[in-house]
């Protein structure tokens, strides 16, 4: 299993939750792989654990990918690691495979010279989110991440107390409203990739902002999209 590769010259494709479309997402086997190809990015999800551990998971739950009806934040990290995850190649749960931390994600993107983009999911806490930062910092790597999400709050949290950071609104929509926040907060937008048009695109543009888009794993589409000019696509198999 391999790739697809797009036809256009593009430098800003994204491994959504590494390279999910063959490894395992959110795993430091999907990160590797992603790291290994031409991917500008790497995207992940990060809550914390019980005991505030930033951790790499996209649900709050084992029941997807570890076949276990448990709330992943309730658990300590030294709990969450013993945890298998399926192996995306066999189907089969693995000894090999768990959840990671972020600082482990972050060496990688340090490592491997990739652009890291860390989507914060909704149970973490202002303090939580001030470790995530000073995590980033350690690396001495900020200006190689971004940080993603859906919640206002966290976004104009972070433009207010650290300017310095790169930011992106997530949405599933474009309206004024959300036009306008970013342009305010000099937030970026990522958006879903079927209600984007080339005229929001100019307008964030002359703005000064980026314009990405997710999750696209057709081909045809991406190239549409990357012809309409936008600065990044995330895919779970496109390369």
């Amino acid at each position: 299993m391999n790739t697809v590769k797009i036809d256009k010259y593009f430098k800003g494709m994204i491994a959504h939750r590494g390279l999910s479309g063959i490894e395992t997402e959110n795993t430091i086997n999907a990160f590797l792989a992603a790291a290994n190809r031409s991917y500008f990015g790497i995207e992940c999800d990060v809550y914390a654990s019980k005991d505030e551990k930033i951790i790499i998971t996209h649900d709050d739950t084992l029941l997807r990918l570890g076949m276990l009806n448990l709330y992943i934040p309730s658990f300590r990290y030294e709990e969450i690691r013993k945890f298998s995850l399926i192996d995306r190649k066999s189907g089969n749960l693995s000894d090999n495979i768990c959840i990671p931390l972020l600082s482990e994600y972050l060496q990688i993107c340090k490592t491997y010279k990739k652009h890291g983009f860390v989507e914060l999911k909704d149970n973490l806490t202002l303090e939580n989110i001030n470790e995530i930062i000073a995590q980033i910092e350690l690396t001495a790597q900020i200006e190689h991440i971004s940080l993603i999400a859906f919640s206002e709050k966290y976004l104009s949290y972070i433009r207010k107390n650290y300017p310095q950071v790169d930011l992106y609104l997530l949405a599933e929509e474009v309206n004024e409203h959300i036009i306008d926040y970013c342009e305010r907060h000099r937030i970026n937008l990522d958006v879903r990739f079927d209600v984007l048009d080339e005229t929001t695109i100019k307008r964030l543009h002359l703005s000064g902002l980026k314009v990405g888009v997710w999750t696209v794993d057709d081909k045809e589409t991406a190239e549409k999209l990357i012809k309409l000019g936008v600065d990044y696509l995330t895919s779970n198999i496109l390369e």
